[in-house]
């Protein structure tokens, strides 16, 4: 479909504006970081201890392992993570990372 010369430059303006204003903007930098960080923290540790997974995803990564060799545990991880929603991450990583989460409820 052809667009109009106007509609083409009011299509420009807004790619350049959304691009200037939203995804360039540093607030969206900020959390794309902290969320890489939490992501990246999470696969380390449970790289690092398999014994902190939940005892499903200790199973995945054991059946993948079995199938796939060393390789497979990090798959298995990967699964794990890519399967949370983000504020099961963020609980998640503080559940391993913050020394007030303590407790034997969790």
């Amino acid at each position: 479909m052809a667009f109009s010369p106007e509609m083409n430059n009011k299509k420009l303006a807004l790619k350049t504006f959304l691009r200037n204003n939203l995804y360039q903007h540093y607030r969206v930098h900020r959390m794309t970081k902290k969320a890489s960080d939490v992501i990246d923290a999470l696969f380390n540790a449970f790289i690092d201890d398999l014994k902190i997974l939940p005892t499903e995803a200790l199973e995945h990564c054991h059946t993948l392992k079995d199938k796939h060799g060393d390789t497979g545990i990090a798959r298995g991880i990967s699964d794990y993570i890519a399967g949370m929603t983000d504020r099961y991450a963020i609980v998640e990583y503080e559940r391993i990372f913050n020394p007030r989460q303590l407790s034997f409820s969790n």
